[in-house]
């Protein structure tokens, strides 16, 4: 039985009873009695007396000619009325805030990534978000249902749908904090997928209706903007975990909202780059140098500490070997640099000594001393400008280039090779093979094999109009207008492709994926037969593009500090393992997890989650030691995102550029979750108990008011 809202109050204040009105008008009907039986005489139990002289007064007390005599003021009587008026109201089933009385569905994201392990709200960020999400389902009713998702750079499903209360603590309980980037998108395509069931059987529960459930979100906002995602009949809140923006003035215009907007300052100062690698001028030395910023408003004076770890005993404390003061403005980089001569390979660590809210990214790692040179396989009929450029110092100190012919890619030990993934990169020039190697490859003037090359067609005289120099690929390469080239070929990149070079009729250098390899073509010859095709054999770019094609295509490094590996990325490594296995041990030396080699001749660790120093080893003595960081910018800057600062009007622009773009619309977050039903029967209960004590205790201790 529902008695909807209370009239004259909140429509937030709800009633729900389970009893029907026939039970309702017998519970009605106790206080009318109650109220009778102190209206009603009491029947005297007639006794014989020897005289009634002395009763004569008391007998004309008790002479009525009515059935009720007078009600008295009596303590007892009120104290039995409030009680049953009480129970009764307790039995309405009153609740404040109410949203749905029927079956309401919850599905409850929590962020996890690096920036939620946080203290600057205490006792973490996860852990209030755990508390607030802990709330929602302390709220439910015994029709609700709950699932909870926990998000980093992927999701994951916690608890599927459920009503059971304790169970969905515990689940809450049971998240983790990681050191892994924040996305948004694929919990939202998980919720969006589960959020909806017709009848879904969840943990012992069975959906019956249809309910538009409730999105709650508890982040940082320490993600970028979710566009183009349709969230269907998800109701989405988000609940920004941390401090909230400092308040702004307000705007000149506030409609148009023409304020410039300012970075918001955190308690934070991390490192974000750290590289190793030797030193050009001393070749007995290394180089350690990297980059720090400081999120603070305000200026910081602290230490970088560079210790050096011993491979044989992981996970445990470095050894100081050097320190460097530094002082960063506010929220400024400032730049740092080691020098240590060449001891052979070195694990590494820098530290900065600063007491901030987030102590994951002041630590970094690097390994120096670990080269490792690429193995490369050229088929050229005879292009000595590219086999020349291949077998200069430089190039030869980072890989050891095969040269062979064409006709010579149809023997069996060379198609063996190709097949088995011996070689890291393999270059065709002007030679397209029959199938792909199980390698990375770099074409020039041909296309791959397959049919998403099969539609091309001759450019003559291409014209280069830009290129992508954020490419590793494309480091350091300037020169490209200068080059002339008379023909080349036509193509749409296969999807995912990315474009290097673009010319006035097509691309004219792409990289597109394939099975785990990577195809770059470069769509003009060098030679074309014995004539020139392109002067780009002339230009400093050339060398450069064929030294990166090394570095990147060739996995080639001078030390281990070369390469860059995040939190829960894929490591792909590469071992002269006899036995096709290898023993990966953890940053904290605490898992052993053992890697079987893949058909393309490597072996992918994918349980990389933490920051530190991994260890590869495998017999005899083989041993491939690597970094992890957390070079995240996003998730070092502790700025919580989603809230609009007090002082910028809510209509303006600059305030929806503080908002989060969820599909198409922007999200205001809110760091208080809108108000949840909330059951007052239990304490009402508690108070007719209460009363029913005191009136015990009046009645029985004989006391009178």
């Amino acid at each position: 039985m529902n008695f909807g809202s209370l009239s004259g109050l909140s429509s937030s204040v709800q009633f729900a009873s389970p009893l029907g009105a026939t039970a309702w008008a017998v519970l009605a009907g106790i206080p009318v009695g109650i109220v009778a039986l102190y209206f009603l005489k009491l029947r005297r139990r007639p006794v014989q007396v020897p005289s009634t002289l002395l009763w004569k007064r008391s007998i004309e007390d008790l002479h009525v000619n009515s059935l009720f005599q007078r009600l008295r003021r009596n303590l007892l009587l009120f104290l039995q009325l409030a009680a049953v008026l009480l129970a009764m109201l307790a039995l309405t089933g009153p609740r404040i805030k109410g949203t749905s009385t029927q079956g309401q569905r919850y599905v409850l994201a929590i962020d996890n990534s690096a920036s939620m392990s946080a203290t600057d709200v205490k006792p973490s960020r996860l852990a209030l978000a755990k508390e607030d999400a802990k709330k929602v389902v302390a709220s439910m009713e015994s029709d609700d249902l709950a699932m909870v998702i926990a998000f980093s750079d992927g999701a994951k499903v916690i608890s599927s749908y459920t009503g059971d209360r304790r169970l969905l603590a515990q689940r809450i309980d049971s998240i983790t904090p990681t050191e892994l980037s924040t996305t948004l998108r694929e919990a939202l395509q998980v919720a969006a997928g589960l959020a909806n069931p017709s009848r879904q059987v969840g943990e012992g529960v069975v959906a019956t209706q249809h309910v538009p459930p409730k999105l709650k979100i508890y982040t940082d906002g320490g993600f970028a903007d979710v566009e183009g995602f349709s969230l269907g009949n998800l109701e989405p809140e988000v609940i920004v975990i941390g401090p909230p923006p400092p308040a702004v003035s307000a705007t000149p215009d506030p409609k148009v909202g023409t304020a410039t907007r300012t970075k918001p300052p955190s308690d934070n100062v991390a490192i974000l780059a750290l590289q190793s690698r030797r030193n050009d001028e001393r070749i007995d030395t290394y180089q350690v140098f990297g980059r720090i910023h400081n999120y603070r408003g305000e200026p910081v004076a602290t230490e970088a500490q560079l210790l050096r770890h011993d491979p044989k005993k992981p996970g445990e404390k470095g050894n100081l070997i050097d320190a460097i003061a530094l002082k960063l403005a506010p929220q400024s980089d400032q730049s740092f640099k080691f020098e240590l001569p060449d001891t052979g390979m070195a694990e590494l660590e820098v530290r900065l000594l600063v007491d901030d809210s987030l102590a994951l990214d002041n630590r970094a790692f690097t390994v120096v001393g670990n080269p490792r040179k690429a193995q490369v396989l050229v088929v050229t009929a005879g292009n000595r400008y590219l086999v020349d450029t291949l077998r200069t110092p430089t190039a030869v100190e980072r890989a050891d280039v095969t040269v062979v012919t064409p006709e010579e890619t149809k023997t069996d030990a060379v198609a063996r090779d190709l097949r088995s993934g011996r070689y890291d990169l393999v270059i065709f020039d002007h030679f397209r093979p029959e199938s792909s190697p199980a390698a990375n490859t770099l074409y020039f003037g041909v296309l791959p094999p397959g049919p998403a090359y099969a539609k091309s067609k001759v450019q003559e005289q291409p014209i280069i109009l830009d290129w992508d120099v954020s490419h590793p690929l494309m480091q350091y390469v300037r020169d490209l207008p200068t080059v002339a080239i008379l023909k080349a070929v036509t193509v749409e990149p296969p999807p995912g492709s990315t474009n290097l070079i673009e010319g006035n009729q097509g691309p004219l250098a792409f990289v597109a994926p394939r099975e785990g390899y990577s195809d770059t073509v470069v769509t003009f010859a060098l030679m074309d037969g014995e004539k020139f095709n392109t002067n780009w054999y002339r230009n400093i770019s050339f060398p450069l593009f064929l030294f990166n094609s090394l570095q990147v295509l060739g996995n080639a490094r001078e030390s281990g500090g070369d390469e860059l590996h995040l939190p829960g990325q894929s490591v792909v490594l590469r071992a002269e393992s006899s036995k096709g296995q290898v023993k990966v041990t953890s940053a904290d030396g605490r898992q052993v997890e053992t890697l079987s080699r893949t058909l393309q001749g490597t072996y992918v660790d994918d349980q990389v989650d933490a920051t530190g120093i991994y260890h590869a080893r495998w017999e005899p003595d083989g041993l491939l030691a690597f970094a992890v960081n957390q070079f995240d910018a996003r998730e070092s800057d502790l700025a919580t995102r989603g809230l609009v600062p007090e002082g910028v009007p809510p209509d303006s622009t600059l305030a929806e550029s503080y908002k989060i773009k969820i599909g198409y619309n922007p999200v205001s977050g809110t760091r208080n979750p809108r108000p949840i039903r909330k059951d007052w029967w239990k304490p009402l209960a508690a108070m007719a108990l209460g009363i029913v004590l005191l009136e015990w205790y009046i009645y029985n201790r004989r006391v009178y008011v």
